[in-house]
Formats: structure tokens, sequence, C-alpha cells
């Protein structure tokens, strides 16, 4: 039996299905407005991922921007492969500095006997000069060019050049000094190497001869020869008279070749451009002897141009009394060049003050 309160019984009756209807009606207008809610308010937190629609909180979605504002601040920076970048590197500790050259001329014999290392020491010197042709064609070593030969102007001494190369193997910087067009053998046994006057070969006023630079046969000749002492080990080869003469009476010499044409300079680098071959697979440095006539004439007479220096002369040795000249001339053109203070000592035989080459 039912309870009654107030008068009422709390039966109410059955519930019928349109009841029931009511209920989902309004279960499901809830969920739609939640549905639309999160659609329009949590937009900002609803990502699309491989694994489908997921919810990010608001943590998680702040951490999740500073990553990927962390990632698109990254500077790409593209380095060059290893060893191509232009740095500017520092000599290493200890490198070699420019060493000054306190050069003293020997007789070969010196080299020969065993004395030189101890004169050397004497005189204070780093570096040897040996006269290895002279101005009367004598040689200093044993050539084996058949004009050296046939002439008579080879070295006789035994065991020159096997001295001569065990020497310059060794630490003392050596220098060859050549004479060359001034040659006072050569124009004798040959005329056709021969500068030439009315009256037979040509003279200088030392009454010496001299090679023409026009001739090729002398040109060869004198190529041989450095060729060989560059063979043999020689750190330089100093060439003296190296060109036309500038001294004695010019006038007397024949007017043909370069005499006719004016054109020393152009006979003089063909000379030079021949020995520089003939030096070159054995890197001896090729040095030019410039005397104050040269200077002063600035090669008119000579061939010996400031451009012919400067295009195969590694260094210029110049007599003492000239240095100033040469630097006022302007034939030091060159950065590049060394110029060689030369000096005569009462023997007649060279000093030389500068820097050793590669230093």
């Amino acid at each position: 039996m039912g309870r009654f309160r107030g008068g009422y019984s709390s039966y109410r009756g059955r519930r019928t299905v349109t009841d029931i209807l009511k209920w989902i009606a309004i279960v499901l207008g809830v969920l739609v407005v939640l549905l639309v809610g999160v659609l329009v308010f949590g937009q900002d937190y609803l990502v699309f991922t491989d694994n489908g629609l997921q919810w990010r909180t608001p943590l998680a979605s702040g951490e999740q921007k500073e990553q990927t504002q962390e990632q698109q601040d990254v500077n790409v920076v593209i380095q060059p492969p290893a060893g191509s970048q232009d740095t500017q590197e520092e000599p290493p500790a200890g490198s070699q500095t420019s060493q000054e050259m306190k050069a003293q001329e020997l007789p070969v014999s010196a080299v020969v006997d065993g004395t030189a290392q101890g004169l050397l020491e004497q005189a204070g010197a780093n570096a040897l000069i040996l006269e290895m042709k002279d101005s009367q064609g004598q040689l200093g070593w044993s050539s084996q060019l058949p004009l050296a030969v046939q002439d008579g102007v080879t070295s006789s001494q035994a065991g020159v050049n096997e001295a001569l190369q065990t020497w310059n193997q060794g630490e003392i910087y050596t220098i060859a000094k050549v004479c060359c067009f001034r040659d006072n053998t050569m124009p004798y046994q040959h005329n056709s190497m021969a500068l030439r006057a009315n009256y037979g070969n040509w003279r200088d006023e030392q009454k010496l001869r001299w090679m023409n630079p026009d001739s090729q046969e002398a040109v060869d000749y004198l190529a041989g020869l450095c060729g060989e002492l560059a063979q043999l080990g020689f750190d330089e080869l100093v060439l003296e008279c190296p060109a036309f003469p500038t001294q004695g009476n010019l006038e007397a010499i024949q007017t043909d070749g370069s005499y006719a044409s004016g054109a020393f300079a152009t006979a003089v680098e063909h000379f030079l451009a021949q020995v520089e071959q003939a030096v070159e697979p054995y890197g001896t440095v090729l040095s030019l002897q410039v005397t104050r006539d040269q200077v002063e004439q600035q090669g008119a007479v000579s061939g010996l141009t400031g451009a012919v220096l400067e295009q195969y002369a590694q260094r210029v040795w110049v007599e003492e009394n000239a240095v100033s000249q040469l630097l006022e001339s302007g034939e030091d053109a060159s950065a590049r060049l060394q110029i060689v203070q030369l000096q005569t000592n009462d023997q007649g035989t060279w000093n030389a003050l500068g820097l050793l080459p590669g230093t």
C-alpha cells in the first residue's frame, strides 16, 4: 500500500517512452553544447597528429611552442672543407730570419788541400767565393766541353772535381765567379767567336780579348760551362763581364751585329736566357756583377739594362763605389733583387757583403 504525504500519494505511475526519449534528447543536447564549446574555445589545444586528433593541455602546448621556436631560431653555418679557409699562418717559432753574408774569395786549391774551412774561420766569413773562370779563359775545374779540352783551358789539378763536389755538399755557402765574354784565349783560338777590329781581335783597356756576345758559339760555350758548375753543386754563380764591353777603344770594334743595330740588350737577354736554362735543373742562384760604367750608362753600351737585371738577376753584385749610383739610377727596379756590395782586397780577390739567399 502506498504512503500518503499531505494528502497526496507518492506514486506517480510508470514512465512512458516519451519520458525516456525526452531524457535522451536532453543528454544529447548537453553533449552537443559541450562539443561546440570545445571546438570554439579549445581549438588551440586540439592537435592533428599521425595518431589522430589529440588534446594538448595548455602546459604541454606551451612547451611544444617553445621547442618549435627554438628549432626556428637555429642558425645554419656552412663550413668550407678543411684546408680551404684563407688563414694567414704565423711563421713557426724559431724560423730562420735574414742572415748576413760575409764572403771571402780563396783559390780553388784551398778546397782541394783542405785548408778552406780554416781560412774562412780566420777571416770571419760564412761564404766562399771561388774563381772558376778567369779573364784569361782558364778554368778552375776539369771541364768536359770539347772546346775547353781542345784549347787546353781546363784544370789539370788531380781530384779537383771530386773535391769541389764534396765541399759543395757541406754547410758553407759557395759561389762560383765566372768571367764570361772577357776571355783572352778563346778569341785567339777561334776568331769566329771574337769581337773584331780592323787590326784583328779587339782588345780592351787591359789588352785582353773578348768573345762576341753576338756569337752563338760563344753563348753555347759559356752556357755549357755554367751548366757544369751548377752540376758540381755550387750554390750561386756570379757572372762577371756578362755583356758587351764598356771600356777601351770601343770605336775600333767592327760595326756589325749588335754594333750595327744597337740591339745590345737583345743579345744579352738571349745569352742569359740560355744560361738560366742550363742552371735551372740544379736550383742554382744566378747573379750578375755590375760595374760602375754599366750603372752610369744604364746599359746603353753594354746591353745590361735595368729590365735585363730585373728579369735574369736574382742578385746584383756591384762594386762598392757604385752602390749609390745603382740605387739612384733605378737599375734595381725590382724589389726582389738583392744587392751584394763587392770589395776588392790587396790581393785582387773579392770580398762581399750582403744577405744569404733564401734566409
